[in-house]
């Protein structure tokens, strides 16, 4: 695993900063996307699931995959709201809707809530997305004060920040019947080979007990669902033991082909064809499903175990996901 640099500290893309919504939501600032959609034929997987007008909420939606979630529901002409520390910089449709705040703060997952509401009316999809990397840190060589501190700001948002969230959402999403779906990792199930260390681990297996406990708990009105992706390049940043971040991917094009050698299908998964999942298990097609995650990570479930030399090897590439 490559250990990330120092640098000035940037603050993952999910915390509060000065730039942060603290009037109403504002609009993205996208490029025609939705116009453009609906100039055009929808295709027929789109209308199999489309029920437009459905009220939206993606954390961490301005970038990678939380992106993609929200303009392919805009796509559908559904409401969307994006909640993210960091305008979306042109990466989504002018009509879709960015509350600047902290996913771990209850408030601001509220003021999100509340901005679907005004505008939509009810919420249907509430996507828990937002993440922060622990870098692949070595557990041995890190000191017990740094692990304190990388431990506390990711699981602060990957798993407090999706608790606080649902905790938000759920009382519309009773209303509407609706459902949550969140974005888990590999790091799920994969513990080992991955450019994961132990917090990020620990943060992906917490998501998914977070999961199926909601999936337990809140059915039969809300469905809880999740979506595991392996090996999915986007601007995903890591905090590191000098309190910095940065983003994880150094060349994109060298890690996409780590990516490809690790899992058994060879492939690499784009942002926009995980999106569709979502789009699926928000739809009438999933109504009888809650509590599952799907695997888009290549077939890591059935992967051979590697020998010590290989998988040496793919720790150093590092694989985050």
């Amino acid at each position: 695993m490559r250990t990330p640099t120092s640098g000035a500290r940037p603050t993952p893309s999910t915390r509060s900063s000065s730039r942060r919504c603290t009037g109403r939501p504002t609009r993205a600032c996208g490029h025609g996307l939705r116009s453009e959609a609906r100039g055009t034929s929808m295709k027929r997987t789109d209308r199999a699931l489309n029920s437009s007008g459905r009220g939206v909420l993606v954390t961490g939606g301005c970038s990678g995959i939380g992106a993609a979630v929200a303009r392919a529901h805009a796509r559908l002409g559904d409401h969307v709201v994006v909640l993210d520390r960091d305008p979306p910089q042109g990466s989504l449709p002018a009509d879709v809707i960015w509350v600047g705040g902290d996913v771990t703060t209850f408030e601001d997952n509220a003021r999100a809530v509340q901005a679907v509401l005004d505008i939509a009316g009810r919420l249907d999809h509430f996507v828990g997305n937002a993440g922060i990397h622990d870098g692949g840190i070595s557990f041995r060589d890190t000191s017990g004060a740094e692990i304190a501190e990388i431990a506390h700001a990711v699981l602060g948002v990957n798993v407090i920040g999706y608790l606080l969230g649902a905790r938000a959402a759920v009382g519309a999403l009773q209303e509407s019947s609706g459902c949550m779906t969140f974005t888990l990792s590999d790091a799920s199930y994969v513990v080992s080979g991955n450019g994961s260390g132990a917090i990020y681990s620990a943060s992906k297996h917490g998501a998914l007990g977070v999961v199926r406990h909601l999936a337990a708990e809140l059915a039969p009105r809300v469905r809880v669902n999740a979506v595991a992706p392996g090996g999915v390049v986007t601007r995903l940043r890591a905090t590191v033991p000098d309190g910095s971040s940065r983003e994880i991917f150094d060349d994109p094009n060298d890690i996409e082909r780590v990516i490809a050698d690790f899992n058994p299908l060879g492939v690499v998964m784009t942002a926009d064809e995980l999106a569709d999942l979502y789009l699926f298990l928000s739809s009438p097609q999933a109504r009888g499903m809650t509590g599952e995650v799907l695997r888009p990570d290549g077939g890591l479930s059935v992967r051979t175990t590697t020998t010590s030399s290989s998988h040496e090897a793919h720790r150093n590439e590092g694989i985050p996901s």
